[in-house]
């Protein structure tokens, strides 16, 4: 194995995960866990303090002991605030949730694979917000693992599909509806590889939706025949969780399924048909539907044009066939569902060795994107690393391949328009990333006279609103001032934000030279300390 390919994609889904590398035949392949599954159940279940079990069993002891068990963790991440979960006397956050998975990831597919899995691409929805990245990167490095880059689900998808190897431009719309989240993306591929034009989604909308709706439709219908509700339990609203997962899955293959359950000495048998399974959840389709729509709308504020030429349909729950028949029929195209389950995985694998390729490039002062520097070393170097490989192209194709993103969220600083309270944008949604914004000497200035202090505070819109009240911050920081200083005195804003998610953001008062550099503090967001504690507790947590 060549060592550009000792490294590995993983799709870290809201219920179900992939790993995923470059097999000995350059072909991105999924890496099957401990039972020969390509996926894994995105479940923990907590037997002891020192052990924990991840996947299959983990989902099915939700249904003995649903107080030790943790599903769809992947909504709370960079949410601490709305996540609590103890469990013999120690809380647990997201991150550390997912880093269990992750851990127990690596280690299932590590039976299936030589190379150490240890350099990895971990992937994200493309509208995950500052906080939710930064806490997948957490959980990364607390399951010991080297993380070369986090990328949005909708490129690592395109990838898998194989547009970045060339042909003709072509504008695809990916609409990926995972087990616990939905994400759209307009992208632009072409010889020079992936660019996202626009994006959007709902962290809050998903496959366990659906379930959710069939479940509660036949606890309802359990209720009606005998009169108790199986939901009022806790080992039967799993065991119905269940059911009604397995129910949802047959109906992408029949029109009806005879569904059975018991509880409290009560036996139901209840057929649910597809069209009343599509009639319970219409409104969660539609609603994707719209967050489609306005994504269209935003690329046409942004490029003139909503015209697009394919549709790829991607995560487990696209399967659905309302959701083909839906899609197909609201914006006249014929969809394509290419490899829903797999392919945000294998598109991972395949950004990790473009990864390690501009690595590569930088050791030897070579810029592929620019072909600024020794490019012949660059070639020397890439050469040596592929003389063994059977597909040259698949490399060779790699270097130079942008997979440009956008800011999927809207980022200012909070200020004062005539005594009103507002936050002034520095970095609007969609806009391309690596980004830097500079102020104008004359658009901020002090608010009175003699002022001592200028606070910056760095506010993260989650929605079009730029209501301070709606916007989260995300970082603050102090300007000391001199006495004397005039209101209204200029002050100079720099924000940047890096393709790697790091931002920075400072302020200068001119007529001092008085500055500062904002600490961004994310909050729902463990800090390092916390980082580095949890890790060394996870480190000795063993997994099955």
């Amino acid at each position: 194995m060549a060592e550009l390919t000792k490294v590995f994609g993983i799709d870290l889904g809201t219920t179900y995960s992939a790993v995923a590398s470059i097999d000995e035949y350059d072909r991105a392949t999924i890496v099957p866990n401990d039972i020969n599954e390509p996926t894994t159940p995105s479940v923990v279940y907590f037997e002891s303090p020192e052990h924990v079990v991840v996947g299959v069993e983990a989902k099915n002891m939700a249904e003995i002991e649903p107080e030790r068990v943790v599903q769809f963790v992947k909504r709370f991440m960079g949410r601490n605030d709305e996540f609590l979960f103890e469990f013999e006397g120690k809380a647990f956050q997201p991150e550390e949730v997912s880093a269990i998975i992750l851990k127990a990831l690596v280690e299932k597919a590590q039976q299936n694979v030589a190379a150490p899995i240890q350099d990895v691409v971990i992937t994200v929805p493309a509208y995950f917000d500052d906080a939710q990245r930064t806490a997948t990167k957490n959980a990364g490095r607390l399951a010991g693992l080297n993380v070369l880059d986090i990328v949005n689900e909708p490129i690592a998808a395109a990838l898998a599909y194989g547009v970045q190897a060339g042909g003709k431009a072509e504008t695809i719309l990916v609409y990926d509806l995972g087990g616990g989240t939905f994400d759209v993306s307009v992208i632009a591929v072409g010889p020079e590889g992936v660019k996202i034009l626009v994006t959007g989604g709902n962290h809050e909308l998903g496959g366990k939706d659906w379930d959710d709706r069939l479940m509660v439709y036949l606890a309802s219908s359990f209720e009606q025949e005998h009169g108790v509700n199986p939901l009022t339990d806790a080992h039967a609203h799993q065991e119905l969780r269940s059911k009604a997962e397995s129910t949802k899955k047959r109906l992408t293959q029949k029109l009806k399924d005879p569904f059975t359950f018991s509880f409290s000495g009560k036996h139901s048998r209840i057929e649910v048909t597809r069209e009343k399974f599509e009639e319970l959840t219409a409104d969660l389709l539609n609603l994707s539907i719209q967050t489609t729509r306005d994504t269209l709308h935003e690329l046409e504020l942004k490029t003139g044009k909503k015209q697009i030429d394919r549709i790829l349909l991607v995560g487990g729950s696209s399967r659905m066939p309302m959701v083909k028949a839906r899609v197909d029929q609201e914006f006249g195209l014929a969809s394509d569902i290419h490899d829903p389950d797999e392919c945000v995985a294998k598109g991972a694998a395949i950004w990790a060795v473009k990864r390690k390729i501009d690595s590569l490039a930088s050791d030897v002062g070579y810029n592929p994107q620019t072909g600024e520097g020794n490019k012949a070393a660059f070639t020397q170097a890439l050469e040596q690393q592929i003389e063994t490989v059977r597909n040259r192209d698949f490399y060779l194709a790699l270097p130079g391949k942008a997979g440009v993103n956008v800011s999927s969220h809207t980022y200012g600083i909070l200020a004062y328009d005539q005594g009103v309270e507002i936050v002034a944008p520095l970095l609007p949604k969609n806009t391309e990333i690596p980004f830097t914004y500079e102020s104008g000497d004359s658009q901020f200035g002090t608010a009175h006279a003699n002022q001592s202090t200028i606070e910056l505070i760095l506010m993260e819109a989650d929605g079009d609103s730029l209501d301070p009240a709606q916007c989260k911050e995300i970082g603050r920081g102090s300007v000391q001032l001199p006495r004397g200083v005039p209101k209204g005195s200029a002050v100079k804003i720099r924000f940047k934000y890096d393709d790697d998610g790091t931002m920075s953001l400072g302020a200068k008062e001119l007529s001092t030279n008085s500055e500062c550099e904002v600490h961004i503090v994310r909050a729902g967001v463990m800090d390092e300390a916390a980082v580095e504690a949890a890790g060394n507790q996870l480190a000795v947590l063993t997994t099955s």
